[in-house]
């Protein structure tokens, strides 16, 4: 792996799908090999839900989901651990 991107999401149902589109469009054109590790925070909205479909259409997400609002700080941390 070249690249992760890891970025927390947080009550994000209606911004999710044009963040992956722009995040993918911005990284797969280097020619390189990357991940996009999206940390869904304790939302209770349909982020989650968007997330899953989403990682359909684009194989390169990672989704990490907490079960609460835990804070940026720690949903950063859980990207960073677990991204390759």
């Amino acid at each position: 792996m070249d690249l992760s991107v890891v970025v927390p999401v947080y009550n994000e149902e209606e911004s999710v799908a044009l963040l992956c589109e722009k995040l993918h469009a911005a990284v797969s054109g280097l020619g390189i090999a990357y991940e996009i590790v999206l940390v869904d925070d304790g939302s209770d909205d349909r982020t989650w839900e968007l997330l899953k479909e989403l990682s359909h259409k684009y194989p390169c997400l990672r989704l990490i989901q907490f079960r609460r609002n835990f804070g940026q700080t720690a949903a950063m941390s859980a990207g960073f651990r677990e991204s390759k």
